[in-house]
């Protein structure tokens, strides 16, 4: 089957019809992704009026973190397998469904059992949206648009909820209640839901995955390179991300508002990471990854020492959100530039992982902070981020970006494969 392009060749007029077409698919993505991270991490900024609502720790609360993450780790092979050659629309348009029926199921939750069950829904819809909409990326973007620009303008709806859904989040509960919190994102997903029925073009598939695809990037010696370093920065940040909250009001004493202000001040840090990681990662992957690392970890080691004091707090947790803003870019990014013909097939698999990396972090930072504290939490993150800078000083010093030269050829490996 032609492509758009192909079929509009000596049409101008349709030709400007389809790039607004196409920018528009990629913004309806973009606030896909912005309300499935302000669902996935809103809990970040609620940990304490949970825990302290329903008589647990808040080790116990990060729960709401751990289970949609190991939900959505089964969820991204499964789905991508199971549907087939299921026109990817319509899985992204029910999957934005169930993400609403998720956090209205939290909101109305009577027990913290029926909570949970509403965040492993959630976790169905994360497992299959990032498995969809990252690897797709290449085929939305109009022409001229490289692949790391058209992932970073998706990605930003990721830092976005970050801005304005964990924050606005925790001002919200300070104010109505956690449960609130969780009824109006439900209500924001219902616009998003009405702009992807009437902006997502068709997204046919070539051909159905199976399951012997699923480990194309793994099998790949440099995407594997790009792996390991993910797996041990991505543990490190969530391991002592997701217990930020409660870091500043116990060993800080910062009140609600303040801690919100703060995770307001991550979020727009994390804007200008994402905007820098689309610019730099074009230009070198390797480069961007290690000052991202190396970032986080500064961050995490003088977490301790300096992030009790309001100042000191607000500079780290600033430099830590343009590190993680820029990082799930840098490395979708990577798996573009070192195996572009396999992301569509791999891409649920590295969505798995990835998913796997968040609930592992949560939980066993819940485990640490709950029996040693936020300090040792703290210097734990900062080891394993230093082995991930190792990995791509040692093994990655041979990946270069060989795709940024052309971004239409970028975009047709990828859209036909």
């Amino acid at each position: 089957m032609p492509s758009a392009s192909q079929a509009s060749q000596g049409r101008p007029e349709h030709d400007q019809q389809n790039v607004k077409q196409q920018w528009l698919a990629i913004l309806s993505v973009a606030v896909g992704a912005f309300a499935l991270v302000t669902s996935e991490f809103l809990p970040v900024g609620v940990l304490n009026d949970v825990a302290r609502d329903l008589g647990i720790s808040a080790g116990h609360a990060g729960l709401m973190v751990t289970l949609p993450g190991i939900m959505a780790a089964l969820a991204a092979p499964l789905l991508s397998v199971g549907i087939g050659a299921l026109d990817r629309r319509f899985l992204l348009i029910g999957l934005t469904l169930i993400m609403i029926v998720a956090n209205l199921t939290v909101s109305w939750a009577s027990d913290f059992n029926l909570l949970l069950f509403g965040r492993v829904l959630l976790g169905i819809s994360i497992g299959g949206f990032w498995a969809t909409a990252i690897a797709l990326s290449g085929r939305l973007a109009p022409r001229g648009v490289s692949v790391a620009q058209a992932t970073s303008i998706i990605m930003v709806g990721v830092t976005l909820a970050t801005v304005l859904g964990v924050p606005v989040g925790t001002w919200l509960s300070e104010l109505m209640g956690w449960r609130m919190t969780f009824l109006v994102t439900a209500l924001v997903g219902i616009p998003v839901l009405l702009a992807q029925l009437f902006l997502l073009p068709r997204l046919n598939p070539d051909k159905a995955i199976r399951i012997s695809d699923l480990p194309a990037l793994f099998i790949n010696p440099q995407a594997r390179v790009g792996l390991i370093a993910v797996l041990l920065i991505g543990l490190a940040h969530f391991a002592a991300y997701t217990y930020v909250a409660p870091f500043f009001k116990h060993n800080a004493g910062f009140d609600g508002p303040t801690i919100g202000s703060l995770l307001l001040l991550y979020g727009v840090a994390g804007v200008f990471g994402n905007l820098f990681a689309g610019f730099a990662a074009n230009r070198s992957v390797r480069h961007t990854l290690l000052l991202v690392g190396l970032m986080i970890g500064i961050s995490t080691v003088l977490f301790p020492y300096f992030a009790t004091q309001l100042t000191g707090a607000a500079m780290l947790i600033a430099l830590w959100g343009f590190a993680f803003g820029a990082f799930p870019a840098c490395a979708s990014i990577w798996m573009f530039v070192v195996a572009p013909q396999d992301v569509e097939r791999g891409m649920p698999l590295f969505v798995a992982m990835f998913q796997v990396i968040i609930a592992v972090g949560s939980f066993f930072g819940g485990q640490i902070v709950d029996q040693m504290g936020s300090s040792v939490l703290m210097s734990l993150a900062t080891a394993l981020v230093g082995c991930g800078l190792v990995t791509v000083l040692v093994l990655g010093r041979h990946v270069s970006n060989h795709l940024a030269g052309g971004a239409d050829d970028q975009r047709a490996v990828i859209s036909h494969h």
